[in-house]
C-alpha cells in the first residue's frame, strides 16, 4: 500500500500538519517562543546567505536572493538555519526570524500495514505578515468627497486582508503652524483583523470646521519615530502608504507650498526608507504634481530622488474605487508567496508529478498545477512557491494552501 504525506498550510499564519501512515504514537511537542534575534548585518553572521550584501535599489524583496531580504537598498539577513534566531523562532525563506507557532504534538495515524512507515510530526508554516501603516492626509482640502471616497477605500482594504496584513492608520494636518504641529488626530497601531479599531477611530465624515494645513514632511517624520519606538513584528516588510491631496507646506510656513516643503516631505521619504520603512505614494485626486509625486515615490523605495536609478511607480485614485485598486495593489507586492516549511523535499520531481496541492478561499477549493500554479523555490527544498493566478489569490485574499505528497517526496526524520 502506498504511504501519502499530507501537509495543510493555514494562509493566515495557523499550523501546518504533516500526516501520513505511523506507528501511532504521539508526535513531539513544538512550543510558541521569543522574537527571535536583530542581526540585520550579513557580516555578524559566521555564514551569511549568498547574496548579502548585494544592491537592491527599488527596495523590493524579490530583487534579493533567497534567505536575504531588502532594507535600506541592500539585501540583508538576520539569520540563516542555523545562527541569528534566539530560542522559539525561526529563519524563514527571507532571513528575517519569526516566533513559531505550536501547541501540543499530533497523535500517530497507525500502521497501515504492519511497517513502521512514516510517523505523523507537525510542522510550522512561516507565511509574511506585512505592517502597512496608511498615512491619511487631514487637511481642509480633503473635506467632501476626497475624505469620504479616502476613508471607504482604506476601510475597504483593511476589512479585505486584515486576515493576512497588519494594518495602522494615522491621519495628519496642523492648525497654521501648532502648536503641536504636525497633528496626528487619528492613530491606530498595527495589528491583525484591525477593521474595528480602524473604524472606530477613523470618522466617516470630515472631522473639523476651518482650515487645516498639510505638513507632510514633519508627518511623515513623527509616523517614522512612532513606529521605531514602538517597531512591530518582522515577520515582513513596514511599509507606509501616503495618501495626500495637494502639495505640502510646513510647520514654520503653514500658508505657502514651497519648495522647501517639497524637499522636506522627499527628504522625509527618503528618511523613511533609509530606517528600514518603504513608502509609497498615492494622489486622492489630482492636486499634487507629477514631478512632486515621482520624487516621494523613488525615494520611498530607495531610488535616486532624479530618476537616475530608475522611477518608481506612483499612483492617483479619483474615486472610493479606484483609490482602493491602488492600496490593494500596492500592499500585494510586499506580500511573499513563498510558504516556508521545516522539512524538505527529498524527490522533486515526484513530488511535482504525484502531489496534490490546493487553495481553499471563501469562493471554495481549486487544485493547482504543477509548475504553472505551484513549484519548489528553486534553490530552497524546504519552500513551495505559487505562481501566477493563485499567488495573485494568495495575496489578496484569505486563503488556505493544503497539499498531499507521497512520502518518498518528502524527507520525514
Amino acid at each position: 500500500m502506498r504511504s501519502w504525506l499530507s501537509i495543510v498550510f493555514v494562509g493566515v499564519g495557523g499550523l501546518a500538519l504533516i500526516a501520513c501512515s505511523g506507528s501511532g504514537s504521539d508526535g513531539p511537542p513544538f512550543g510558541g517562543g521569543g522574537t527571535g534575534g536583530t542581526v540585520v548585518d550579513c557580516s555578524s553572521l559566521t555564514n551569511p546567505p549568498p547574496g548579502c550584501d548585494a544592491l537592491c535599489p527599488s527596495g523590493s524583496d524579490s530583487e534579493c536572493e533567497l534567505g536575504t531580504f531588502c532594507l535600506n537598498g541592500v539585501c540583508s539577513a538576520q539569520c540563516t538555519a542555523t545562527e541569528g534566531c534566539g530560542e522559539g523562532s525561526t529563519c524563514n525563506s527571507r532571513g528575517r526570524c519569526v516566533p513559531d507557532i505550536g501547541t501540543g504534538g499530533v497523535g500517530g495515524t497507525g500502521s497501515t500495514g504492519g511497517g513502521s512507515g512514516c510517523q505523523s510530526v507537525q510542522v510550522t508554516p512561516t507565511r509574511s505578515i506585512p505592517n502597512v501603516m496608511f498615512l491619511v492626509d487631514q487637511s481642509s482640502s480633503m473635506r467632501g468627497d476626497r475624505w469620504e471616497d479616502a476613508h471607504s477605500a482604506v476601510t475597504g482594504t483593511v476589512s479585505g486582508l486584515e486576515a493576512i496584513v497588519r494594518f495602522g492608520l494615522t491621519t495628519y494636518t496642523a492648525d497654521d503652524g501648532g502648536p503641536p504641529c504636525p497633528e496626528l488626530p487619528t492613530e491606530v497601531v498595527f495589528a491583525l483583523d484591525n477593521s474595528t479599531a480602524i473604524n472606530m477611530a477613523y470618522p466617516m465624515s470630515y472631522p473639523r470646521l476651518g482650515d487645516w494645513d498639510t505638513p507632510t514632511g514633519e508627518s511623515i517624520d513623527a509616523l517614522v519615530a512612532n513606529i521605531q519606538s514602538a517597531p512591530p513584528p518582522a515577520e515582513g516588510p513596514t511599509i507606509i502608504v501616503l495618501a495626500t491631496d495637494g502639495e505640502p507646506n510646513t510647520c514654520a510656513d503653514p500658508h505657502n507650498q514651497t519648495t522647501a516643503a517639497k524637499d522636506l516631505s522627499v527628504q522625509a521619504a527618503a528618511d523613511a526608507h533609509s530606517a528600514g520603512i518603504e513608502l509609497f505614494v498615492l494622489s486622492v485626486g489630482t492636486g499634487v504634481s507629477d514631478s512632486h509625486l515621482q520624487e516621494i515615490a523613488n525615494v520611498g523605495v530607495g531610488l535616486a530622488r532624479d530618476g537616475s536609478q530608475g522611477n518608481a511607480q506612483y499612483w492617483r485614485g479619483n474615486d472610493a474605487q479606484s483609490l482602493e485598486g491602488a492600496f490593494t495593489e500596492i500592499i500585494a507586492d510586499s506580500i511573499s508567496c513563498d510558504i516556508q516549511m521545516d522539512k524538505r523535499f527529498a524527490d522533486v520531481t515526484k513530488a511535482c508529478a504525484e502531489g496534490d496541492v490546493r487553495l481553499s478561499t471563501d469562493l471554495g477549493v481549486e487544485s493547482l498545477s504543477c509548475p504553472s500554479e505551484w513549484r519548489v523555490r528553486d534553490g530552497a527544498l524546504d519552500v513551495i512557491e505559487l505562481v501566477g493566478d493563485a499567488c495573485n489569490t494568495f495575496k489578496t485574499e484569505a486563503s488556505t494552501l493544503s497539499a498531499t505528497f507521497p512520502c518518498g517526496a518528502i524527507i520525514v526524520e
